[in-house]
């Protein structure tokens, strides 16, 4: 569960009216409702939680994955107590877990040079993710010391995902090099399918993006729209680089492929 990064775009902003109004969802309220849950894990983004926080979640015995982008990220979410580290590699889709934003596009590390540094720099085990999607990935991972391997846009042309069939098929056609970092929809750098609309909103021309949840409310309506139409090139497509090597296959079924696959390199 994730609770550092709102989902939702603000109501009154479902047109772009009121988008300079929009506000982050109450972060201590989501506290309070993780709390309430009790998973037996919470992860969090773009930041660590506040100290009391962690001593209620220990207090409740549910382990901490804390995401980072840098090795001062990892370093000081351990100090904070997370029981897990989640090295996340600029190959990632969507948006990272970067503590700065401002810093985002200037700290760019790519996983495999991230992952044993992070893993050298800390004590508690450290999961992998960002342009892993298949058992390649998972097997140089564990290689360079991760305890686990975590896959996201692989699985996105899984039938479980219920993606809109233009961003599948866009996905198929993907090469890590027709994926760019963008805050076009959001604010927030992300990396996305280089479509019409990122590549303009990233033109010398183009007006600066409005601040995070801004920014999202303002593109609201054109991502609604895009998924009424199956408008991939206006769509909200984020997707890591190595999004052309997900299959139309069940997720379990890849899971399994997956994992076996690695362990038969790592043999």
């Amino acid at each position: 569960m994730r609770s550092l990064r709102p989902e939702a775009p603000h109501s009154s902003c479902a047109d772009g009216r009121g988008a300079g109004d929009a506000a982050p969802a109450d972060f201590s309220a989501q506290r309070e409702a993780l709390l309430g849950a009790a998973p037996p894990i919470v992860s969090s983004v773009m930041g660590l939680y506040p100290a009391d926080f962690v001593k209620r979640l220990k207090a409740k015995r549910i382990a901490w994955f804390a995401n980072v982008s840098t090795v001062a990220e990892a370093r000081a979410a351990e100090a904070a107590g997370a029981d897990v580290i989640v090295a996340q590699g600029m190959e990632a889709g969507g948006h990272r877990g970067c503590f700065d934003q401002a810093a985002a596009e200037r700290q760019m590390v790519g996983l495999f040079a991230l992952l044993p540094a992070i893993v050298d720099a800390v004590g508690v085990p450290v999961v992998a993710t960002g342009g892993i999607a298949d058992g390649r990935g998972v097997a140089a991972a564990l290689a360079l010391g991760a305890s686990a391997a975590q896959i996201g846009t692989t699985f996105l042309r899984c039938p479980e995902a219920g993606i809109r069939p233009a961003r599948a098929a866009a996905l198929a056609n993907t090469a890590p090099e027709d994926t760019m970092i963008t805050r076009a929809f959001s604010g927030r750098a992300g990396r996305g399918i280089a479509t019409a609309y990122v590549r303009a909103a990233a033109g010398t021309s183009a007006p600066a993006c409005a601040p995070y949840p801004v920014q999202r409310g303002l593109t609201a309506a054109m991502r609604a729209d895009a998924l009424q139409a199956g408008d991939v090139e206006r769509m909200q497509a984020w997707a890591g680089q190595s999004a052309a090597l997900g299959r139309v296959q069940p997720a379990g079924e890849m899971a399994r492929e997956i994992w076996e696959s690695g362990r038969g390199f790592l043999a």
